[in-house]
């Protein structure tokens, strides 16, 4: 009886990589659900801190990219106005654009090496990458095709952009205090949240303080028969 052996391999340090992913990833993924909505800027700020260490993982998985995904040039300048349906490699492209000079650019040139998503970057947005994440390393094997590590590595840097974005400091809009955190709880919705204890100040009143009376300092009784300066004598003692 012959035996048949598959004639794949596992590439050599996925196993690895791949504990790494799950041993991670969990963590960054209990933070980002127990977030309130919206939450603080410092909230995301270490969750974008740490969704970075978990796309490492997952751009060694993938495999390898350019900024110009050419062949010839993986290392050369990115063409930002690349036309439709070129490259991004600059010198291809230069190159082309001799033969064809009335080429125009695409309205909506691949900057980026890895996925961006569309804005708005909003709590909802990362929620929302986090479940199709999920879901994409759930399906996760050794044996996975090139395109599953691919749309990991996407997923989890569209949740880093996403959380970095929602990280940045929070422009209230108020003219008396530019730097001033929000009151998301308002009632008008998000806003200053100096402005806003000014209003509730002067609808409640300053606050009242009670002032409690010191108490008195108690008196110290001195026996009738001390004299201060001459210790006392014994009662049995004898006059000299």
């Amino acid at each position: 009886m012959q035996h048949e052996h598959s004639s794949y391999r596992v590439p050599t340090g996925r196993p690895f990589l791949m504990r790494e992913l799950r041993n991670k990833l969990p963590g960054v993924d209990d933070r980002m659900l127990y977030l309130d909505a919206p939450a603080d800027p410092t909230e995301y700020e270490d969750i974008a801190d740490a969704l970075w260490e978990v796309f490492l993982v997952a751009r060694n998985l993938a495999p390898a990219r350019s900024a110009t995904g050419c062949a010839n040039h993986p290392s050369g300048p990115v063409d930002t106005e690349a036309p439709e349906g070129w490259s991004r490699c600059l010198l291809c492209n230069s190159r082309r654009r001799i033969g064809r000079p009335n080429v125009k650019a695409a309205e909506n040139a691949s900057k980026y090496r890895w996925a961006m998503p569309e804005p708005p970057y909003d709590h909802a947005k990362l929620m929302e990458v986090r479940g199709a994440l999920n879901h994409a390393v759930q399906d996760l094997d050794y044996r996975s095709p090139d395109e599953a590590f691919q749309q990991v590595a996407d997923l989890v840097h569209a949740a880093f952009v996403i959380a970095r974005e929602l990280s940045r400091p929070r422009s209230t809009g108020c003219q008396r205090h530019p730097g001033a955190p929000i009151d998301a709880t308002a009632a008008e919705g998000p806003r200053c949240m100096f402005c806003v204890a000014q209003e509730r100040r002067r609808q409640v009143g300053p606050p009242a303080v009670n002032v409690r009376p010191s108490r008195p300092v108690p008196r110290v009784r001195t026996p009738a028969n001390r004299r201060w300066g001459t210790p006392p004598s014994p009662p049995n003692a004898q006059p000299t």
